[in-house]
């Protein structure tokens, strides 16, 4: 399909629901009511306005990922996303790709030795780019910060994910200069029994997926407890690979994605303690762009992550809350292989951090938070040093934060700043602004956030004699909704990135080893400026998402690193992307889900010429489109879900962002899915 006669088709759906809306709900226009600006009085005679539609209760839901106070996501300071666990269920979504792929703005690429990683916004936002939270968890590894995606953490048990695009750097620090992704488990209470779920897919020559998830929890009186694990097998693709020597392999039990992953968490009245362990397995034979000699070979992503907290609220008005952090990562574990040296470095992070929220009354909220940690790293193989010839090191870091909310009948401000202070990079100060309000049906969002990129373990041991430090962004947002009915609702933001130094890859030649060496620096500046849409529509038989996303690196600096023959492309990443996600309920017992993504046309290299300088094509434009069922049986808790994933076989590749001399990735071919869910929930 070509992309204007996919756009008009998006466009003929958009009307004809609302339509159908307008026909069949009777809409009255002026329903919403805001909570914030009544009194107790109020809020205590709230009887006949009536219960919330499903999509009410999702656009007005609480989150707390952009301030860590709860807010409604359409007064939150941030361009924000939320997806439930019935979003997830009903698509079929195989993985963290599926699920984020369909929010506007995200999208994937590749990194080296087959690591998937994330990208916002047209940039490429991996490596301590992207802040991924589990459960309150720091999932980015603390020697690269980089995380790795595909058949990875446990869909199945997600309730809720809270997406910002955009800064978090004022609340979150040096992980979240482009975003942040919240993800949120079932716990004990909401368990209250046990949780199981099986999946298996099956691709054109090969194994899909078999995963196993299993959850466990209860609350009694004062106490509760979870435990949820995963275990399972997949790999990346089973298609070829070739590299720019016309070498080739075939990825089918050559690209494993095996995960292992077990959380517990418990909780006593105001204390609570959890504990993750995430063991990820994967295989490959692509390197850093040329096909390895000898076979396949293991990168294993390993991690440890534990959490004492304590929250007390010592009166109506204050809330204390210390909170204890240790994680062990052990990143890109790999033999030697070719002429790759083994890889084997542990790094670990301390962490202590203590939150004082204040509430003066009803519409003014303080927060004020101070945090320390120290980063550990230690080299477990033989000969292998950092810069300074030693086997390990270690840096630490203090901040404080500060925001305050207040909300008034015209706008809601919100006014925060963090301050960090590293041994290694020295400082970093971010603030940020927020202007937000729900006006009747509409609501707006000014924002203004300076964010940062702490520079990683790795950066420091490959710094050129520059040395290293933080990259800083500046990043201004502007959202405004619309609220068209109780069963529909319109966004649209536009935002303007720039950041300034960004911490580069590079590859030195040195005369005096006859070697490459690989090398980081602080180099000049880039961003990108765009516009996202979403429009929501949800009934008691159809619900329908659909969004559309577009950047331009055009009015931008840009770093030769990342750069296409276009001046508005980057690498890898669409200029123009859009998703539809739409469920039509049967009847009671049987739901039909459908989700397509299109990608417009993508720059990457497909070979290198006579003096090893990529050459740079466009790819074909794609439509991802896949179809789910899901059957509720007879037998209560138990459900049945089976669907089909590319079904048009685009087999989609991932391309990297960055000049680094690698081949696009084959992605999965066509797969079909059979997905066994059952619940036991006590009384």
């Amino acid at each position: 399909m070509k992309p204007l006669n996919f756009i008009f088709f998006i466009v003929v759906v958009v009307f004809h629901s609302f339509d159908l809306v307008c026909q069949n709900d009777n809409i009255r226009l002026n329903d919403s009511l805001d909570v914030y600006e009544m009194s107790l009085d109020e809020l205590l005679h709230l009887k006949a306005h009536g219960v919330p539609t499903e999509l009410e209760e999702i656009i007005n839901t609480l989150i707390s990922v952009s301030t860590k106070k709860s807010i409604s996501s359409r007064e939150a300071p941030g361009i924000v996303s939320v997806v439930t666990a019935d979003d997830i269920q009903r698509s079929g979504a195989r993985d963290l790709i599926d699920v984020l792929r369909l929010i506007p703005g995200i999208d994937f690429a590749l990194d080296v030795e087959g690591l998937i990683g994330i990208g916002i916004r047209g940039n490429w936002a991996n490596e301590g780019k992207t802040l991924i939270l589990l459960d309150g968890q720091v999932m980015n590894e603390t020697i690269w910060t980089s995380n790795s995606f595909g058949n990875h953490y446990p869909v199945d048990q997600i309730k809720r994910i809270e997406i910002i695009r955009g800064p978090g750097s004022a609340i979150y620090g040096g992980y979240a200069e482009y975003g942040v992704v919240n993800i949120i488990t079932y716990q004990g209470e909401e368990i209250n029994g046990i949780r199981l779920s099986a999946t298996a897919g099956q691709m054109e020559k090969g194994l899909g997926r078999n995963n196993l998830n299993i959850s466990v929890g209860k609350k009694i009186k004062d106490f509760s407890f979870s435990l949820s694990g995963l275990i399972g097998q997949g790999q990346r693709s089973d298609q070829n690979f070739t590299d720019f020597t016309d070498s080739s392999y075939s990825m089918n039990g050559n690209s494993y994605t095996n995960p292992r992953y077990l959380n517990f968490a418990i909780n006593y009245k105001e204390w609570s303690f959890r504990s993750i362990a995430d063991f990820y397995y994967t295989t490959q034979r692509s390197g850093y762009g040329t096909v390895i000699k000898q076979g396949s070979v293991s990168s294993e992503f390993n991690s440890l992550f534990a959490e004492l907290k304590y929250s007390k609220k010592l009166n109506n008005k204050i809330t204390f809350t210390p909170r204890f952090n240790y994680k062990s990562n052990e990143p890109w574990k790999s033999p030697a292989y070719d002429d790759e040296p083994a890889y084997h470095i542990q790094g670990t992070r301390l962490t202590e951090n203590i939150i004082l929220s204040y509430d003066p009354n009803r519409k003014i909220n303080v927060i004020i938070g101070a945090e320390s940690y120290q980063d550990n790293a230690k080299y477990q193989t033989d000969s292998t040093f950092f810069t300074d010839n030693k086997t390990s090191v270690s840096y630490l870091n203090y901040a404080g934060f500060a925001q305050g909310q207040i909300k008034t009948k015209f706008a809601n401000l919100i006014l925060g700043a963090r301050f960090d202070k590293n041994s290694a990079f020295g400082q970093a100060f971010v603030p940020r602004v927020g202007i937000t309000k729900i006006i009747n049906n509409f609501h707006y969002k000014f924002l203004f956030g300076k964010s940062f990129r702490a520079p990683s373990i790795a950066n420091f041991d490959a710094a050129d004699s520059n040395g290293i430090k933080p990259e800083f962004s500046n990043v201004l947002e502007l959202e405004i909704g619309y609220k068209i009915s109780k069963n529909s609702f319109f966004t649209i933001n536009a935002f303007d990135i720039t950041t300034n130094e960004p911490i580069v890859y590079y590859n030195n030649y040195d005369t005096l080893t006859n070697a490459s060496i690989d090398l980081y620096t602080n180099f000049g500046s880039c961003g990108t400026q765009g516009v996202e849409a979403e429009y929501k529509l949800k009934n008691k038989k159809f619900s329908l998402i659909l969004n559309y996303a577009y950047y331009t690196a055009a009015n931008k600096t840009r770093i030769s690193l990342y750069e296409s023959k276009s001046p508005a492309s980057l690498l890898a990443f669409a200029n123009h992307r859009a998703n539809v996600s739409a469920t039509y309920l049967i009847n009671e017992e049987l739901s039909l889900n459908t989700t397509a993504s299109f990608y417009g046309k993508r720059w990457g290299a497909v070979g290198m010429d006579s003096l090893e300088n990529p050459i740079l094509e466009k790819t074909d434009s794609k439509i991802l489109l896949n179809a789910f069922v899901n059957y509720q049986t007879k037998i209560k808790g138990f459900v049945i879900g089976a669907g089909v994933y590319d079904a048009l076989n685009q087999k989609f590749t991932f391309i990297q962002p960055y000049n680094g001399g690698h081949p696009a990735l084959p992605g999965p071919s066509r797969e079909f899915l059979i997905r066994v869910q059952y619940r036991l929930q006590k009384k």
